[in-house]
């Protein structure tokens, strides 16, 4: 498997099967900011097939102190591929772009069924749960960098 950079509109299929099956089409799997200059799109590919996505924004949290900061989205595994490594290959090469840009931290949104995922990759959880709407429970986490 291999994890590079990709165009945002590649995000797409897998936001919409994945994350957001309650978005009608596939082409609406859009984040307001995919297109800021700031925003780095990863992909995972084993062979040719896309199987892992993940969203990065320089973005701020006051739940956190470091100064530079970027923000983990809309991260998604091809089911059939869960736990053969895919899902850690994104981390560690979110970690790595966001290292190249000068961050400090990367920090999410977890879902629930994800805290254990996150966890074991070195990220803390900070607060208690709360509910995005159309998705499901949360959980603020961060990774230094």
């Amino acid at each position: 498997m291999e994890a590079k950079i990709i165009p945002a509109a590649l995000t797409r299929p897998l936001r919409h099967r994945v994350l957001w099956q309650h978005i009608e089409h596939e082409e609406d799997c859009v984040i307001d900011i995919d297109e800021r200059e700031d925003a780095v799109h990863l992909g995972v590919f084993d062979g040719a097939e896309l199987v892992s996505i993940g969203s990065l924004f320089r973005m701020h949290s006051d739940k956190i102190a470091h100064a530079k900061q970027y923000r983990l989205r809309a991260m998604a595994t091809d089911p059939k591929l869960r736990k053969a490594g895919a899902g850690r290959l994104l981390i560690e090469k979110a970690c790595e772009e966001c290292k190249a840009r000068g961050a400090e931290v990367l920090w999410c949104d977890a879902r629930e069924v994800a805290l254990g995922f996150y966890a074991k990759l070195g990220f803390e959880m900070i607060d208690e749960l709360y509910e995005v709407r159309n998705i499901g429970p949360h959980k603020f986490m961060y990774r230094d960098l």
